[in-house]
């Protein structure tokens, strides 16, 4: 599961979760509803933290990149 974890317009900490990775990016690739400059507070896959800083539309290229150095 893929959590992440970010603040709103109202300065709200929110939260959404995704079944896996490859749910996680496409939602990323085109159909996230959460706007591209949102900032990005943390994102877990399975309770572990995946290094990551910046906004919702640095987070694509970033976890693709973290994805194929996984596998």
């Amino acid at each position: 599961m893929i959590t992440l974890t970010y603040i709103d317009a109202y300065q709200t900490e929110r939260t959404v979760q995704y079944e896996n990775m490859d749910a996680f990016l496409l939602a990323l690739s085109g159909c996230v509803t959460i706007p591209d400059h949102y900032q990005v507070t943390s994102v877990t896959e399975n309770g572990e933290t995946i290094p990551f800083q910046g906004r919702i539309s640095e987070l694509y290229q970033s976890m693709f990149t973290f994805q194929k150095q996984d596998t």
